[in-house]
């Protein structure tokens, strides 16, 4: 039988659209991002959320600073009402899958190097389903990560596993991560080079947080290696352009590699890179997946290596294990 509903508990919720405001607002941080992505002016999403805490009866955030924090009564909120929307997406979907995938919406959050690959996958599925439609959040390890830990997004593609949140994962791809450096670089023209011989060079890293560093990271660890200089910047393609320029090498996924020659980049065959590991799809292990993410991920799993370049990705990560890219 099912339970009876506490009209007074519905009212203190407030509507769902209040909900589905501060929702936002509580992921983002921020009245004015949450306004932006909701095409709200802010004195509305301010006044909704004044609302729902008027309804409640409770102050649900406050401002420290300029940084907004969620209170205790707002943390209840916000993960109750993640809850609720979970519930009415999964009706959704449901109603969806009777009318034959016809809408819906798909939620994926992936770290940045993913951008490579993931329009390969995501143009066909929406050409198969045209009326779903997608959310795409891409970001560093760390906010990929804490994503998934809230269960804001359906799926999520990353390089490297959580350590501390249980998840179902897919490998999906290899990644090797290779030593990369202008051409004009003096170790450019080295055939064989040791760890030794590039420890002293500058090295253009990923901020702190990235899926990349945490896996050079735990490597250079577990061989005892060190990096002695570094420059910080968190932008694949802004570090691609700086070793172009030849202000110092990097370690990065090989993917970016794809047009080398053109770009006047080599990777460096230093013993024991590329290091190799797998892109992984994931959710959370009790997640119920909805009917669009499940058929995303079978259509994925199912037909990858067809929408993928995978002849020439095989080739790649095999030249790459031989110190060669993009050849």
């Amino acid at each position: 039988m099912a339970r009876k509903l506490d009209v007074r508990l519905l009212a203190k919720l407030g509507t769902l659209r209040q909900l589905e405001i501060f929702l936002k607002v509580a992921e983002l941080g921020s009245i004015a991002r949450a306004s932006e992505q909701l095409h709200l002016t802010q004195p509305s999403v301010s006044i909704q959320v004044k609302k729902l805490a008027e309804a409640i009866g409770l102050p649900l955030y406050e401002v420290i600073g300029k940084k907004l924090r969620l209170t205790e009564a707002g943390q209840e909120v916000a993960c109750a009402g993640r809850d609720i929307f979970e519930v009415v997406n999964r009706l959704d979907d449901s109603i969806n899958d009777l009318k034959g995938l016809q809408s819906g919406t798909l939620s994926i959050a992936c770290v940045t190097t993913a951008k490579y690959f993931l329009p390969y996958i995501l143009s066909p599925f929406c050409e198969l389903y045209p009326g779903v439609e997608i959310e795409l959040h891409i970001g560093n390890r760390d906010k990929v990560i804490e994503r998934l830990s809230d269960n804001l997004d359906d799926l999520y593609f990353v390089n490297e596993l959580p350590d501390d949140v249980g998840v179902d994962s897919y490998p999906f791809l290899p990644n090797p991560v290779a030593v990369i450096a202008s051409k004009n670089h003096r170790l450019a023209t080295r055939k064989r080079l040791r760890w030794q011989d590039i420890e002293n060079e500058r090295f253009i890293m990923r901020e702190r947080g990235s899926g990349s560093l945490v896996g050079v990271q735990t490597y250079l660890k577990e061989n005892g290696y060190q990096i002695r200089d570094s420059l910080t910047i968190e932008s694949n393609e802004a570090i691609k352009h700086a070793v172009m320029a030849n202000m110092g090498i990097s370690i990065l996924s090989a993917y970016i590699l794809g047009n080398a020659d053109a770009d006047g980049l080599k990777q460096l065959n230093v013993s024991g890179f590329p290091i190799m590991s797998q892109w992984q799809l994931v959710h959370l292990q009790e997640k119920k997946l909805s009917t669009v993410a499940q058929r995303f991920l079978d259509f994925t799993l199912e037909n990858a290596r067809e929408l993928l370049p995978m002849k020439k990705i095989d080739a790649n990560v095999q030249l790459a294990m031989k110190g060669i890219w993009g050849k």
